[in-house]
């Protein structure tokens, strides 16, 4: 990797360009920041095939990725950040109260926009993208796998030969949005060379990437107790503002490995944790907590029979987490080996903030791995 393409802070280095844009979901509007490197900075024969689609942490924005995704783009892999519903540049495009539109904070809505949004990814690249997912991020990752993987129990189709679409992501400014017409359509028109295609329908991706992500509850008890923590912390962010909750939520023994973290790092965190709304963050709580997500073996059995159908499925955890360090090992032996998991040295729960260089040294043996070879001339 490219060391000279990692600042610390201020804004994204020269040679990786990033811009926010919006994703329009069935009344919902999304927020998402691409990267890409300049055609000049693109290290000649090293560029990627395969992007890379990216879904943040709980309080979070796309910008939480710039480190990992400097050294990404700054490698040749187009790179795109999905901002949850409530979060960043998406946090107010519900309009009005947000408790009013509660229902684009749902798990499943979020889920099935994400599934849409790598399936307009996959028409424009020609190849489904690496789907990541971190905290919050990976537990709306692993309910799209879950859709998805329901849909291939229904007869859906594996084939990823994408309808291409040179506009989909044409340079736009921050009013532009994408269009998401037909990206649910199995069977598409002919392109214009007139070869038929098909869209990437049941599993829009190419790999799954997990970063300490919960894999639901393990029976109705600790389903039954997720539920009732969430709930009475989307009181508490109501009743204390997002200040002094954000304040308490630092505190917790999951971030201990933060607090290590240089000033600069410490106020980048805290700031993007501040620029939430405190109904948003409950409403996060209550519609997309883990008591919402599927049961832990329905998690386990659907990351399997995608590693199975040929699709990687990769679960990263930080050493010095413990909680999410246990769900590896959990999932590592329940899996019989079949998803990779890694413990990432030195690295706490937010592994990609922690050290985005091991971090983006994993995406990029996740993404060569799904590239598919030149074809022979």
């Amino acid at each position: 990797m490219a060391n000279e393409a990692l600042k610390k802070g201020g804004e994204v280095a020269s040679e990786v360009s990033g811009e926010t844009r919006g994703f329009d979901f069935e009344g919902m509007r999304f927020g998402v920041k691409a990267w890409r490197a300049s055609a000049s900075d693109a290290r000649e024969g090293d560029v990627s095939a395969v992007p890379i689609v990216l879904a943040h942490g709980f309080a979070q924005q796309a910008s939480t990725w710039d480190d990992a995704v400097r050294l990404l783009a700054g490698a040749g892999a187009e790179c795109f950040g999905f901002e949850l519903a409530g979060h960043g540049a998406g946090a107010c495009s519900a309009g009005g109260d947000p408790a009013e539109r509660s229902d684009f904070f749902d798990l499943r809505f979020q889920a099935r926009a994400l599934l849409a949004f790598c399936r307009i990814v996959a028409r424009d690249a020609g190849v489904a993208p690496v789907l990541v997912g971190y905290s919050m991020g990976g537990r709306v990752a692993l309910q799209a796998a879950c859709l998805a993987a329901d849909d291939l129990r229904d007869g859906g189709d594996l084939d990823r030969t994408a309808l291409r679409s040179s506009a989909a992501f044409a340079p736009c400014d921050r009013t532009d949005r994408l269009d998401v017409t037909g990206v649910g359509q199995r069977d598409t028109a002919a392109t214009s060379a007139g070869d038929a295609v098909r869209m990437p329908a049941a599993v829009p991706f190419s790999a799954l990437v997990l970063e300490s992500a919960g894999l639901g509850p393990a029976d109705d008890a600790a389903r039954e107790a997720l539920r009732e923590r969430n709930f009475a912390w989307a009181a508490r962010v109501r009743d204390e503002g997002v200040s002094a909750f954000m304040d308490w939520w630092a505190g917790l023994p999951l971030f201990e490995s933060q607090r290590n973290l240089d000033d600069d790092q410490r106020e980048r965190l805290r700031a993007g944790r501040l620029a939430n709304d405190a109904e948003s963050l409950a409403l996060s709580f209550e519609r997309a907590g883990a008591h919402v997500m599927s049961s832990q073996g329905e998690s386990i059995r659907t990351l399997c029979e995608l590693a199975a159908k040929g699709i990687p499925v990769s679960y990263l955890a930080g050493e010095l987490d413990a909680k999410y360090c246990k769900v590896a090992s959990t999932l590592q032996a329940k899996s019989q080996g079949a998803i990779s998991c890694r413990v990432v040295p030195a690295a706490g729960h937010n592994i990609h903030f922690e050290q985005p260089e091991a971090f983006g040294a994993i995406l990029e043996e996740v993404v060569e791995s799904c590239t598919p070879e030149p074809a022979a001339p």
